[in-house]
Parts: C-alpha cells; structure tokens; sequence
C-alpha cells in the first residue's frame, strides 16, 4: 500500500530555517510518520495499482510497437561557445540552462539501464558542455536522480547541488566534497549572485527502495533572473498547485512542463501530467511559452512516443494554446 494514508493528519513541519520563506503564513512541508505529504492531497501509488497495470492489455500496443519517432538530435557547439542566455534540452528532464552567465543543470541522467532503455543519444559528451554551477535536482526517482551521471557530471565541473529537504542523504555519499543546500517547499536557495533559484511546490512522490517512500521531499524549481524567469516543472500530476506556485511570479517567461509518462491514467495520473493537463498546468501558471519534456527520451508508460507531441500541436493548431508553444528536438538551443 501507499505510505500515504487517505487525509492524512499531519505531525510535523519542516523547512530549512536557514533560508527565506516567500510564501506568506507556511509554516513548512507537513509530514505524518516521518514521511512527507502532498500539499492538496495524497497521491496513490499502491501496488495494487501496479499489478492492475501489469494484467490489464495495453489497447495501444499495435500503434505504440508500429512508433518508432524519436526526437530530432542536433548539434549545440555553436550556441555553446557563445555567452547567449538559454536553454539545450539534453533528453527527458535534463536541460542545461544559462541565465546571467551563470549555468545550471536540471535532473541530470545520461544513461539507460536494464529497466529504462534510452532511445536517443545525448547531442554532445557532457565534456564538451561549459561547467555547470548549480545542479537542480527535483527527487529521487530513478530516471531524475542517477548516481553514474551525477559522478561524471562531477569529474567535469565542481557544481553545487540544489535538492527539496532530505535527499541530501541519497546523494551526498556519490559525491563527496560537494557543497549541497537543502530546501523546502517555498523557500529561496542561498546564492550569491543572481538569478535567483526558488523551490517551489509538486504532486508526486519519493522511492528508491523498498522502506523509503516519501521519506525525501520532491519538487519543482523557479529560476529568476533579472530578465527572464524559468519554470522547471519536474515530475508532476495536475493539482491546484500550479496556480499556487504562480502567485510570487507573475511574469513567469518559460515554463518547462513534462508532457509524457501519462498512460495508462488510472495509473499516471498521481506522478505526470498527459498533454492536455500540461497546457491547463502551463495557463495557471501564465506563462509565455511552454517547452515540453519528460517524453520520447525512455519509455516509461503505454502511450505511443509521438503521441505527445502530436496531441500538443493538435491543440496548438485549435487554438486552445494561450501562448507560444516550443517543442524542442535533443540538443537545440533555445535563447532568451
């Protein structure tokens, strides 16, 4: 069963005292038994869900087979030899981001493994990327926290890493040496020159083995600078909290929202959003343009691999996308 009981009262709060609060009246992440809660309501991602998934037929396994579309890779040594603010999507959650000369890295994972198969190469070898300054990590799951990327990440820039309360403890033994900060739901990391680097809230939840679910925070992330703020979604459902997250922000410029993973929904739908729920997710936020991620990199759910890029140009093409919508293939740039 989930760790997280249904309406759960909470019995702690915990925050990093260290660092500023900007979210008016939070007294910090609510926990029950040590574990750490959602802040709208419990996710469920019992086993029972699980094994509903592995019995059931999958009733896009003809058109999923006959979809074999990957992302386009391309080549971002020029873009990277410049001193151009933007962003290179390096596959899945993983971007590298420069804003004010400064450089950071989301959810760093360059490798498959024998359960997530990685379907597209990374556009340059991580040596040829400048040095990263501030790695942004989002949770502990295993296709966004990978120990092999995060030690050579580490070989090659000396990044301080970025986490929500706890996952210190899963990373710091990978990495020794390595200054780490800590940071609750609303709170702003300590850096000493801008931009400015936020936690804010997710829906989801926190497992590497079989005792710890939920036992390390998860999260999102706000990126301001002086003139332009990013949004980096991470993993997570559709919940009030996009709206919540937008209040302190009102000119988000880009949002980063994950658009794959969503199938089947009975089962998904508590971790991903599916494309529809990303754009609702991308209008509560009011941002200017939204970038997809989290599809066509690993396969991780029942859906075909184009599907979600079909569906938000679909929508596009509707009209039912208020702003500007930027699919990015694997190592294009995007400046701002």
């Amino acid at each position: 069963m989930s760790a997280q009981p249904e309406n759960p009262t909470p019995d702690q709060y915990l925050l990093n005292p260290s660092l500023p609060v900007i979210r008016e009246n939070w007294s910090g992440n609510a926990l029950y038994k040590g574990r750490f809660l959602n802040e709208f309501r419990p996710g469920d991602h019992s086993l029972k869900k699980v094994f509903k998934w592995m019995l059931q037929p999958n009733p896009q396994k003809q058109e999923k087979k006959r979809d074999t579309w990957t992302p386009a890779v391309q080549d971002p040594k020029s873009f990277l030899q410049s001193s151009q603010d933007g962003i290179i999507w390096l596959g899945h959650a993983t971007f590298f981001i420069r804003m004010n000369g400064v450089t950071f890295m989301t959810d760093p994972v360059f490798y498959g493994g024998p359960m997530m198969k990685r379907k597209t190469e990374l556009p340059v070898p991580i040596e040829a990327l400048p040095k990263v300054d501030y790695v942004l990590l989002s949770h502990g799951h295993y296709d966004h926290c990978d120990k092999k990327s995060l030690k050579l990440l580490r070989k090659h820039s000396a990044f301080e890493l970025l986490c929500p309360l706890h996952l210190s403890k899963v990373v710091q033994k990978w990495l020794p040496g390595t200054k780490i900060q800590e940071a609750g739901w609303y709170q702003q990391f300590d850096l000493p020159v801008a931009p400015k680097v936020f936690l804010l809230s997710a829906f989801h939840w926190h497992k590497r083995g079989l005792l710890d679910e939920d036992t390390c925070l998860w999260g999102s992330f706000m990126v301001q600078g002086p003139s332009h703020t990013l949004y980096f979604g991470a993993d997570s459902g559709y919940e009030r909290h996009f709206k919540e997250v937008q209040k302190p922000f009102p000119g988000i410029d880009t949002a980063i929202l994950g658009v794959g993973a969503y199938s089947p929904n009975f089962m998904m739908r508590d971790s991903h959003t599916n494309p529809e729920e990303a754009v609702q997710a991308f209008h509560d936020l009011g941002a200017k343009q939204l970038v997809p991620m989290h599809y066509g990199t690993f396969d991780l759910s029942d859906e075909p691999s184009s599907e979600p890029v079909q569906k938000l140009k679909a929508m596009e093409q509707a009209g039912a996308l208020q702003g500007r919508l930027r699919i990015l293939g694997i190592g294009e740039p995007l400046s701002f």
